[in-house]
């Protein structure tokens, strides 16, 4: 598989977050230069309906075209804050940490930079 990268690519606010289909993990991606370098590697378990959102809470999708190019798509849409505090909740609980309920943040970033933090322990 390789990646297609749109000039869209560059409004992507870094670090970002990859979401997976059917999957409660968030995989972090900490720059452009890792996503272009590794987006192999990053998408292997790509199944169609993924997500790539960003510190600005923007959501791509991450689309396969027909010659199994991965195409990132801006979709226009942002996530809620709320809605991605439960995500990263649900992270957190996939990696048996506990308090999960007690995690909060003000900002997107400021979650996905808690992500980072997570898998660094």
């Amino acid at each position: 598989m390789t990646m297609t990268l749109k000039p869209q690519i560059s409004i992507i606010s870094w670090p970002a977050v990859i979401k997976f289909e059917g999957d409660d993990e968030l995989c972090y991606v900490d720059s452009e230069r890792t996503w272009i370098q590794d987006a192999e590697s990053l998408l292997y378990n790509h199944r169609g309906n993924d997500q790539l959102i960003d510190s600005d809470g923007c959501i791509f999708d991450l689309e396969r075209q027909n010659d199994d190019h991965i195409e990132v798509v801006d979709s226009g849409e942002r996530i809620r804050l709320s809605d991605f505090i439960k995500q990263v909740r649900i992270h957190a609980s996939c990696s048996h940490r506990c308090c999960i309920e007690k995690i909060n943040f003000r900002s997107i970033a400021e979650g996905i930079r808690l992500i980072d933090s997570m898998n660094n322990d």
